[in-house]
């Protein structure tokens, strides 16, 4: 089975819904179904940091991003985008401003990464 990645994206979205309306572990099931089938893109493994930030576990979502999907996407400006994100909502300011400020200075960040990115900036 072939999942492109406008597919996969769209998943990923419905994963957002998902753990949005309180379905946390319906989100869950559905992101790592999409890691399984697609290992190759960032976005389940940043849908699931999501989820854990609507859960209202940010250090969680920080670890998700910084073990996981980093190291395996280590040049992905959405990854980026969203550890800034969860960097911010656990406290960790400066080092959030850095990783935001590297998306931004990205000429080849995706438009949603740089647009994460410099919302969070805006609110620092």
């Amino acid at each position: 089975m072939t999942i492109d990645t406008a597919e996969v994206r769209k998943l990923t979205e419905v994963g957002f819904l998902a753990a949005g309306y309180g379905l946390f572990e319906e989100a869950a099931t559905l992101l790592d179904a999409v890691r399984t089938v697609r290992p190759d893109s960032e976005f389940p493994l940043i849908g699931l940091a999501v989820l854990e930030l609507t859960r209202g576990t940010p250090e969680e979502a920080v670890s998700i991003l910084r073990r996981q999907a980093l190291p395996a996407f280590p040049n992905s400006s959405d990854v980026k985008s969203f550890l800034g994100l969860a960097l911010h909502m656990v406290g960790h300011r400066q080092e959030s401003r850095s990783v935001l400020e590297e998306v931004t200075a990205d000429a080849d960040a995706s438009a949603e990464a740089l647009g994460l990115a410099r919302a969070v900036l805006e609110q620092a």
